[in-house]
């Protein structure tokens, strides 16, 4: 597998049908439908912004998946202390090549990337109705910070 930076925004929106629609699937009264013209007009505002990277997962040439990562510097306030991190947006892997080690390797690479910056820290988060997925994020060392409840209020 090969993993490249990206700024092609017809692959990123097509890749990202495969994020997407699970948690449309989950999450229906939350997640829109899946609309390749929208996701694209999305990314566009996106990739390209410095904050922003985007990288592909290529196997034999072709895209198998993409992480979406930005790259975040807070300053010191009255609560916290000054703090940079790399945030996980999306991380995608089409269906027919999950659990293969793939989405691992790109989670590899964003960390490489960020030491190499000098950042010691990576979040992200995930739907509690996305199974599997949390002991996937466990293997690699991700530990919960913290938990976000809801309530309907209907």
């Amino acid at each position: 597998m090969k993993i490249v930076e990206t700024t092609d925004l017809d692959t990123l929106a097509r890749l990202n049908r495969y994020v997407h629609e699970p948690h449309v699937a989950q999450q229906p009264d939350f997640f829109k439908p899946y609309d390749f013209a929208t996701v694209r007009a999305f990314f566009a505002k996106m990739v390209g912004k410095d904050q922003h990277q985007f990288l592909i997962a290529e196997l034999d040439g072709e895209a198998i998946g993409y992480v979406w990562i930005e790259y975040l510097r807070r300053p010191e306030s009255a609560f916290n202390f000054a703090n940079t991190k790399v945030r996980v947006h999306h991380l995608c892997i089409v269906d027919d090549k999950q659990q293969q080690g793939f989405g691992r390797q790109l989670l590899l690479e964003v960390e490489r990337r960020a030491l190499e910056q000098g950042i010691h820290k990576i979040d992200l988060d995930y739907w509690m109705s996305n199974d599997g997925v949390d002991v996937f994020y466990e293997r690699l060392g991700f530990e919960k910070m913290r938990q976000v409840v809801a309530k309907s209020l209907n």
